[in-house]
């Protein structure tokens, strides 16, 4: 019974230990920081080699293999740039302080103590990235609803002046057509799914929005393929 007790006397130690090395984990650091190049809208490059990306932050992609730039990604970089390139910052970190990229993912304070993820936000130049828990996620939140509201930034026209941008590039339409017995069919870029019930509809093209982005050109064609798709051309 004793070294039962023992036992779990210990493992209740360790659970505190554990605990106090992941609250100092989320302790901001009193370092300040010189960025000497903003990335894009949302990750930053320090003096010292590493890379930050602002939690709770997604702007649009300025760079990615495969795709072209997406809207407003230039207008976010500069965003950023201007606010945070030459100039001195402190990190703060939340519950992951790394990502699967080994960036370091951060809170960042310019010394005159603004918080620039926030400001990403609230200026329209970014969304409130929210897959996952964060200290201000709700705060994040209605940064967004006020920059939609107030038609700032990427927000211009309620979103409207990004549908002309994507036309006007000559973008690839996702085109959706209604079918017999209230069935839906989807046509994109010489490949068609049919007959999609109307709760089918929304994962299937939340899917498709996903791998046009994430795939190259041939093996978007294998994995619309093996999801049902027909290529028609």
């Amino acid at each position: 019974m004793l070294n039962l007790f023992l036992l779990k006397v210990g493992k209740v130690v360790l659970k505190v230990i554990f605990a106090i090395f992941l609250v100092g984990t989320l302790t901001a650091t009193n370092a300040l920081f010189n960025v000497t190049k903003v990335i894009d809208g949302d990750t930053l490059l320090l003096s010292n080699g590493e890379k930050v990306r602002l939690i709770g932050v997604d702007t649009p992609e300025l760079y990615h293999p495969l795709k072209p730039v997406q809207y407003f990604a230039i207008q976010a970089s500069e965003f950023t740039r201007k606010m945070s390139e030459g100039k001195k910052v402190r990190l703060e970190f939340d519950w992951q302080k790394r990502d699967k990229y080994n960036r370091l993912l951060a809170y960042v304070y310019l010394e005159g103590g603004t918080f620039l993820n926030a400001e990403v936000i609230k200026q329209g130049y970014g969304f409130a990235y929210t897959k996952y828990p964060f200290k201000y996620l709700e705060d994040f939140r209605q940064y967004e609803k006020e920059a939609r509201e107030g038609e700032r930034g990427l927000w211009k026209g309620g979103g409207r002046a990004e549908l002309e941008w994507i036309e006007k590039k000559g973008i690839e339409p996702y085109q959706v057509y209604p079918m017999a017995n209230r069935l839906w069919g989807i046509k994109y870029d010489g490949f068609v799914k049919v007959r999609i019930t109307l709760e089918e509809l929304p994962n299937v093209l939340g899917e498709l929005r996903i791998w046009v982005f994430e795939f190259s050109e041939k093996d978007l064609a294998k994995k619309l393929i093996e999801n049902g798709w027909e290529r028609i051309d």
